[in-house]
């Protein structure tokens, strides 16, 4: 009887014991990974899986969720995703943004006791005037960089000018970023220092050199993967860039650097901001504080050719790295006009159109033509 009775014990015990595993063992399959919906620049999409951005691995993997990475090539691209009804938890954008968004009500203050990686920043990019309104933090940087002049060592020494973009030698092996950026430089080629609030006489010059330059351009590229594409393919020789590719270029036998010609140079610095909209604010945070790490850090800058926010990064890098990126100049980031916001942006875009059409219409006739 005892035995009997011990055996029912042992039975039911078995039975609770077994019931419960399957109970823990279906939360730990049934439940997903929170999903954490990121938009921003095409350059920080993951070269292998561009539905995820770089460092993916690591986070997903360390807190428990999925990203999913929606890559953007335009300023206006980004805003019009933080304003959509996309439900996007985090967004990265050039510094002239920050401010656009925040006053348009689309991003959240910033808890930067959850991001302690902040405090390791570049000196020039904590708790910067761009980056607070009404002295609250809205924007972690992770990268920065000039708007340079990439150029084919095989075919032309280091450019010392934006004008070598008009040299006849090049003529039909120059793309540029279709991006108000083109304005830009050419203003800097005319000696224009004030790029982002040229007068009507200025762009009037600049409309004549960019209309003359339309003869020379191959192509006006859309975003990173178009311009890496004209460079593998051979059809490039020179292009204005926000971000410098030459180490992943090696692998394709391209030998590219990037030059900062002596007019000077436009830059940015590209910054994390959580979306009024997250539902995930905790782990945006800790996913903010993820990419700020050096390692991954260094992940960014071997990927983009940008420099790392996180001065802890230039112990992970090698001497050649910091030297091209101009790390070990303390003044270098000061010396970049940054991206900034345009009074008259709507002069800025009727030239743009304009030279876009007189480019299609070149394109067009070409084509009858031949």
């Amino acid at each position: 009887m005892r035995r009997s009775l011990w055996s029912i014990s042992f039975f039911i015990l078995l039975l609770f014991t077994l019931s419960a595993h399957s109970v823990v063992a279906e939360d730990a399959l049934g439940k997903k990974p929170t999903l954490l919906r990121i938009a921003g620049w095409d350059v920080y999409a993951d070269p292998i899986n561009r539905g995820k951005t770089i460092g993916y691995k690591s986070a997903e993997r360390q807190l428990g969720i999925t990203i999913e990475f929606t890559p953007l090539s335009h300023l206006d691209e980004i805003i019009d995703a933080a304003e959509s009804n996309n439900d996007y938890d985090i967004l990265i954008i050039s510094n002239e943004g920050i401010k656009i968004l925040g006053g348009m009500g689309l991003i959240s203050p910033l808890s930067l006791s959850q991001i302690p990686n902040y405090q390791d920043l570049h000196h020039s990019l904590r708790y910067t005037e761009w980056g607070q309104i009404e002295s609250k933090t809205y924007a972690v940087p992770w990268a920065w960089g000039p708007t340079g002049l990439l150029y084919d060592t095989t075919q032309t020494e280091e450019p010392e000018s934006w004008n070598i973009l008009w040299d006849e030698r090049f003529s039909g092996q120059i793309s540029l970023w279709n991006d108000v950026s083109l304005i830009w430089i050419t203003a800097l080629s005319l000696g224009y220092d004030n790029v982002y609030n040229l007068t009507r006489f200025q762009l009037d010059n600049v409309r004549n050199k960019l209309l003359n330059l339309n003869q020379r351009i191959f192509r006006y590229y859309d975003g990173e993967v178009d311009a890496i594409d004209s460079i593998i393919n051979g059809e490039a020789v020179l292009l204005n860039s926000w971000f410098d590719p030459s180490a992943r270029l090696l692998k394709h036998k391209r030998n590219f650097r990037m030059a900062i010609p002596k007019e000077g140079a436009v830059g940015m610095f590209d910054s994390y901001l959580i979306s009024r909209n997250s539902r995930q604010n905790e782990i945006a945070h800790r996913f903010i504080n993820h990419q700020l790490s050096p390692i991954i850090q260094r992940e960014m800058v071997q990927i983009t050719g940008l420099a790392p926010a996180n001065n802890e990064t230039m112990a992970l890098l090698s001497a050649d790295e910091i030297h091209a990126l101009h790390l070990g100049e303390t003044d270098y980031f000061n010396r970049m006009i940054l991206w900034d916001v345009m009074p008259r942006k709507q002069l800025y875009e009727e030239l743009l159109s304009e030279i876009r059409s007189d480019f299609q219409a070149r394109k067009s006739s070409l084509s009858i033509k031949k």
